[in-house]
C-alpha cells in the first residue's frame, strides 16, 4: 500500500538533489518536464475555470463547481510553480529559461479571461488541432516499432483512454444538442425547439457538432493505434489519448456557437451556455490533471 501511495503521488512530489552530476542532471531533466507539464495544464485548466467562475451565478451550484475547478487548476499551478523554482535553484545558469516559462504561464492566466473572445479570433486553429493529432497518430503508425518488440502492446491504456474520449465527446454531443437548447429556450421542450428550427431553416448547427466528435473520434482513434503499433507504455499512451481529448474540447464553445445562433434567431433565449457547463469544465480540468500526471509519471519511468 505504502509502495503504491509513493508511485502515484510521485509526479506531483519534488524529487531530492543527488550528489552525482549525472544523477543530478537526470533529477534536473525531470524536474523540468514536471514543471512544464504541470504549468501547460494549469494554463489550460486555468481557460476552463474563468468560464465556470463567469457562470457561476447563474447555475445551481455553480459555485461549487467553480471553486473546484479554480482549486485544481491552482494546486497545478503551485506544483509546476515549486518544481521551477527547485529546477532554477540547483542550476542558477537556467534562470533565464525558467523566468521565460513563467512568463509565459502569467500571459497565458492573463490572457484566461478573454478566452472566449480568443476563441472566436484564433477560430480556424480549432479546424487544423484534429488534423494535427490525426497526423501524429499516422506518423506513429508508419514509424517502424521493431525498437519496442519485445514491450507489451498498450491494449489498456489505448482501450481506456478511447472510451473516456468517446464519453467526454458524447458529452460535448448532449450538451450542445440538448442541454444548450432547454437552457436557453427554457421552457420548451426539446421536440418543439427542434420542429422550431427546421421551420426556420435555422438548424444548421446541428452538423456542426456532430462533425466536430465525428472528426475527433477519427483522430482520437489514429492516435490510439498508432501508439498501440509503437508499444508506448500504458500510462503514457493513457496521458497521451486523455490530453488530446482536453484538445478536443477547447473548442466546445466555438461549436456550440452556430446552435446559439440558430435559437437566437429562432425562439426566445436567455444566456448562453447550457446549465451543466460549469459540471462540463470540471470534468475537463480534471481530466486534464490526470493527463499530466500519466505523462510525467511515463517520463520518469
Amino acid at each position: 500500500m505504502t509502495a503504491l501511495a509513493a508511485r502515484l503521488l510521485a509526479p506531483v512530489m519534488p524529487l531530492p538533489t543527488p550528489a552525482d552530476p549525472a544523477e543530478r542532471a537526470e533529477v534536473q531533466r525531470a524536474r523540468f518536464r514536471s514543471a512544464s507539464a504541470w504549468l501547460v495544464a494549469g494554463v489550460f485548466g486555468a481557460q476552463f475555470a474563468v468560464t465556470g467562475l463567469m457562470l457561476a451565478e447563474t447555475r445551481t451550484g455553480g459555485w461549487a463547481w467553480a471553486g473546484a475547478t479554480a482549486g485544481l487548476t491552482l494546486g497545478m499551478l503551485v506544483v509546476g510553480s515549486a518544481q521551477l523554482v527547485l529546477h532554477a535553484r540547483v542550476r542558477p545558469g537556467r534562470s533565464a529559461a525558467a523566468w521565460g516559462i513563467a512568463a509565459a504561464v502569467v500571459l497565458g492566466l492573463l490572457l484566461a479571461p478573454l478566452n472566449g473572445f480568443l476563441s472566436f479570433v484564433f477560430g480556424q486553429g480549432f479546424v487544423f488541432m484534429p488534423l494535427v493529432v490525426a497526423g501524429l497518430g499516422v506518423m506513429l503508425l508508419a514509424f517502424d516499432p521493431s525498437m519496442r518488440a519485445a514491450a507489451p502492446r498498450p491494449v489498456r491504456g489505448a482501450a481506456l483512454g478511447g472510451g473516456v474520449a468517446l464519453a467526454v465527446l458524447a458529452l460535448g454531443v448532449l450538451d450542445g444538442l440538448v442541454l444548450l437548447p432547454l437552457t436557453l429556450a427554457a421552457p420548451m421542450p426539446l421536440d418543439e425547439i427542434y420542429a422550431a428550427l427546421a421551420a426556420a431553416g435555422e438548424d444548421h448547427g446541428v452538423g456542426v457538432v456532430v462533425w466536430w466528435a465525428a472528426i475527433w473520434a477519427v483522430a482520437i482513434g489514429l492516435l490510439a493505434a498508432g501508439l498501440l503499433r509503437n508499444r508506448r507504455a500504458e500510462a503514457g499512451t493513457l496521458g497521451a489519448l486523455l490530453a488530446a481529448t482536453v484538445l478536443a474540447m477547447t473548442a466546445l464553445p466555438l461549436t456550440q456557437f452556430p446552435m446559439g445562433m440558430s435559437l437566437g434567431d429562432t425562439v426566445a433565449i436567455a444566456g448562453g451556455f447550457s446549465f451543466a457547463f460549469p459540471a462540463v469544465q470540471l470534468v475537463l480540468v480534471a481530466l486534464t490533471a490526470v493527463a499530466s500526471w500519466l505523462l510525467i509519471g511515463a517520463s520518469r519511468r
